[in-house]
């Protein structure tokens, strides 16, 4: 369910910020040539993992009970604990992790697994009682698995895909590389609406969350095979 890439951990404390450069000071000395080593192997570009020690939020905590609620109505268990179980078991299985509590995790481990919640209720089409859309609309996972899974970001019907950023005329939709575009799944429905008010008020009214495109998302997406709006331009 979680996609995981091999990743070289390097620990240190955040020195200073400004807004186009961080100073992090290495908790242990590294060689000028693993330095080079490292950027040669990232091809100049070097991904960082910020660590949050925060502990889970009462918003987080909401989120992943109602969506356990909707799962255990689904599955028919009629157990809660035993569908927070099942989760949890798989989340922890999925990512190697040791088991968590969701009354006093990190935040980022909440956020994780409101991720593979989504993501496996669209996977598996279980639906949403409104008030857990209500709770879950403008997370970022509603569109990544929206688009892997083809519904919509704000109701969950079959979705289109729909451009961010203007396509422009005379651009083959099926054929164009996508790398670099911003991209979110609306059903047709919604996707006028995108068209007829604007994106900037779509996106503000909804809190819908673009993904962009690159490589990996677009192998996912098979994005010539995507039934895209003809009235997009």
């Amino acid at each position: 369910m979680l996609e995981q890439r091999q990743q070289a951990h390097i620990f240190g404390r955040l020195i200073k910020t400004t807004n186009k450069q961080l100073t992090i000071e290495p908790m242990s000395p590294l060689e000028p040539h693993e330095l080079r080593q490292l950027g040669k192997d990232a091809g100049g570009a070097v991904e960082f993992i910020v660590h949050d020690p925060r502990k889970i939020t009462v918003e987080q905590r909401r989120k992943c009970y109602a969506m356990l609620r909707d799962i255990d109505a689904w599955t028919g268990n009629f157990n809660p604990e035993l569908t927070k179980y099942d989760r949890k078991a798989d989340f922890c299985g999925s990512l190697g992790i040791e088991w968590f509590s969701l009354s006093n995790c990190e935040i980022e481990t909440a956020r994780l697994f409101i991720d593979y919640l989504i993501g496996f209720c669209l996977q598996n089409d279980i639906p949403f009682a409104t008030r857990t859309m209500d709770a879950i609309q403008g997370d970022y996972a509603l569109s990544y698995y929206g688009l892997k899974y083809r519904q919509c970001a704000i109701c969950r019907q079959h979705a289109d895909i729909a451009h961010i950023q203007s396509v422009g005329m005379g651009n083959n939709r099926r054929t164009m590389s996508h790398i670099g575009r911003y991209v979110m799944p609306l059903c047709r429905g919604h996707h006028m609406e995108q068209h007829r008010i604007g994106i900037e008020t779509f996106m503000k009214k909804y809190q819908v969350k673009g993904v962009r495109v690159d490589q990996a998302i677009a192998e996912m997406l098979r994005l010539g095979d995507w039934h895209v709006s003809g009235d997009e331009q």
